[in-house]
């Protein structure tokens, strides 16, 4: 009786394991704050020429999951903003096929707890949460629309964003 219990514990293990892993990448390192070269721990390489100190680098999936089943990440693009040497600023886009795994990115990978609004989740609206966790700004956003779904999550620094804000505006100036 008890070596059937084990086994009965030892396959729901191995099944919630499976479940949980479905895609197995780093999104947790890629926050506001870390280095380029930690981030090429992970395989990404940001080299380039910047302007004014500022970065950009679009990331595919493949360059940062080792494998597991991609399906529901394979639509996910990631936006990467450095200044100088450290990463400032963190955007997922997902167009949504099926399943929104931003929320649960934010959710799993990243620690973040958002409150759902049950309301709109039940009336098919578009959601909005943001929240801050050490100097880190998250905001997730949902929009719906017809048969349309995106969701997008952006991780942003707290203390550094206004490098970027203010390399954006000397941009738009120049136009």
């Amino acid at each position: 009786m008890i070596k059937k219990i084990y086994i009965v514990i030892f396959l729901f293990l191995i099944s919630f394991q499976s479940e949980a892993l479905a895609y197995d990448c780093n999104f947790e390192k890629i926050k506001p704050g870390v280095t380029k070269k930690e981030l090429e721990k992970i395989n990404i390489f940001a080299y380039g020429s910047g302007t004014s100190g500022i970065l950009t680098k679009e990331i595919n999936i493949e360059q940062i999951c080792k494998g597991g089943d991609l399906r529901d990440v394979f639509n996910v693009n990631v936006f990467l903003v450095f200044y100088k040497d450290k990463l400032i600023k963190v955007n997922y886009i997902h167009q949504i096929l099926e399943t929104p795994i931003l929320f649960q990115i934010a959710k799993n990978d990243y620690k973040i707890i958002f409150e759902r609004n049950k309301a709109r989740i039940e009336k098919k609206q578009s959601e909005f949460y943001s929240t801050t966790v050490n100097d880190n700004s998250y905001f997730y956003v949902f929009l719906k629309e017809g048969g349309r779904q995106e969701e997008y999550l952006e991780i942003v620094s707290d203390k550094n964003i206004r490098k970027y804000e203010e390399f954006l505006l000397k941009i738009e100036e120049a136009r």
